[in-house]
């Protein structure tokens, strides 16, 4: 049962430490979703993001601009992050569930 409960505990330590490295890109990467708003025939986006209790609107640029593209792929890149973080959260609680057993 030693080798089982290591192997398990290796888990545990892997997935918190993954958990940590997702939660350090994830702050690192823009907050906040791109908005749009139509002016006449164009539309604007904006990057929508929560400064404590305000949400604040920055102009990024008009539709099909390379500045928009790029705003687009990080907020994309985010959510990536933080669909891998919540994936290793379950597994962590799978792991611990494992190693309760184990410590029986």
């Amino acid at each position: 049962m030693s080798v089982i409960k290591d192997v398990i505990q290796e888990e545990y330590n892997r997935l918190n430490s993954l958990i940590d490295l997702y939660d350090h890109k994830v702050s690192e990467c823009v907050k906040g979703s791109l908005s749009i708003k139509k002016r006449g025939d164009h539309s604007y986006y904006y990057l929508a993001y929560r400064d404590e209790k305000k949400v604040k609107f920055v102009y990024v640029g008009k539709e099909g601009s390379p500045s928009v593209k790029e705003i687009s792929e990080k907020i994309e890149k985010r959510h990536r992050y933080e669909k891998m973080r919540k994936k290793s959260k379950e597994n962590l609680d799978e792991v611990r569930k494992l190693l309760r057993v184990a410590n029986r």
